[in-house]
């Protein structure tokens, strides 16, 4: 009995040296971060249809179909890419107050390029339709450049590390611990909660060339990361 005693506090002893020695371990804590900034390849524009502002001259569903024309008349596919978020009219308020009954409808437009996006906004402007806005855009590698990213703050620490170590004469070791926070851009999903766009004007379409390039240019997506890093000291 004594000797199994003995021997389990030899065992305990040395379990609680091999702890002590993992935390004695010398190491070094830096930090690293690394950005870059990507074009979007997904945008989604916003229309408003509202027969109000046609002052009941035009139902929405001519309006409809005058824009399903144009979209289709500047090459993008109706069918595919644009979709009816929601419908609505003021029937309530007429059976209130005897007003005009107006209903109102809204699409988004699925769109790859800037300058899709200006045909967009200036044929429909050319029909009258001027309650366009951009909702959404979207890079559809914006995971796969996150993942780069990443590396490269993980290079940044790791730089900065060794710039403190090497006047020591010493060598940075393995990573003991590796912990990334989230930058958040000015992004929702996907989505920018200010979309910027510069260079759109109606007067650069007046000749209606098939061949049109815009000038119009979006702020971009800024894709960020942020490490914190544990390094041993050899």
């Amino acid at each position: 009995m004594k000797t199994l005693l003995t021997l389990f506090m030899l065992l305990s002893i040395h379990s609680f040296s091999q702890s002590n020695n993992s935390i004695d371990k010398l190491f070094i804590e830096t930090s690293g971060k690394a950005d870059t900034l990507i074009i979007p390849n997904k945008i989604w524009i916003n229309v408003l249809l509202m027969e109000k502002d046609f002052k009941g001259k035009k139902s929405v569903e001519e309006m409809e179909k005058e824009m399903i024309q144009k979209l289709e008349s500047i090459g993008i596919n109706t069918e595919k890419n644009l979709s009816l978020n929601y419908m609505s009219s003021n029937f309530k308020n007429y059976i209130l107050k005897q007003t005009d009954i107006f209903k109102s409808k809204s699409y988004s437009i699925l769109v790859s390029d800037t300058n899709t996006t200006a045909k967009v906004f200036i044929g429909l402007e050319e029909i009258g339709i001027s309650n366009v806005r951009i909702e959404k855009v979207e890079n559809t590698e914006e995971e796969k450049i996150k993942l780069l990213i990443n590396g490269k703050a993980i290079l940044n620490a790791k730089q900065t590390a060794q710039s403190f170590v090497k006047p020591l004469n010493q060598k940075i070791g393995n990573a003991i611990q590796i912990s990334n926070f989230e930058i958040m851009p000015n992004q929702f999903t996907g989505q920018l909660n200010e979309v910027v766009v510069r260079g759109y004007s109606s007067k650069i379409y007046g000749n209606r060339s098939p061949n049109y390039e815009s000038n119009i240019e979006f702020e971009k997506i800024k894709v960020s990361s942020s490490v914190q890093v544990k390094f041993l000291l050899e």
